[in-house]
């Protein structure tokens, strides 16, 4: 999906590393683990407190990433209009919205959802997903 965003935004694929990096879930070997998956990198751009701690313990200069408009285009609040049936799709780009209806993902996140707790379906309470 997010090769579809840029390729969409018309951003060379020289210009950017898509790289998959497996959360060990283990604070102390964490940045040791992303500096051997990727390329030499000298900045980390991050929100998330632990790894931007744990970056700047090992000497990296962290900068945050603006956001932009995080109450509507957060993760948890798209994922949580997709479970309530609402708009969700005017918030990712075309690219992205047709490859999640393609493989059904829209339908697997609902299926996913069901339980016999109701309050996951009030606008606001998707946080478990």
């Amino acid at each position: 999906m997010i090769r579809l965003a840029m390729d969409e935004a018309k951003i060379e694929a020289s210009k950017y590393y898509i790289i998959p990096i497996r959360d060990l879930r283990i604070h102390d070997l964490w940045v040791a683990h992303v500096v051997s998956q990727t390329p030499k990198f000298e900045v980390v751009f991050s929100n998330e407190p632990v790894t931007s701690r744990l970056f700047r313990e090992a000497g990296f200069q962290v900068e945050p990433l603006p956001f932009h408009d995080r109450e509507i285009y957060s993760a948890t609040e798209i994922r949580g209009r997709v479970v309530r049936g609402e708009d969700w799709d005017t918030l990712v780009p075309p690219s992205v919205a047709a490859y999640i209806k393609g493989i059904f993902g829209d339908q697997r996140l609902r299926e996913l959802a069901l339980n016999d707790d109701p309050k996951h379906l009030k606008p606001g309470h998707a946080s478990h997903f």
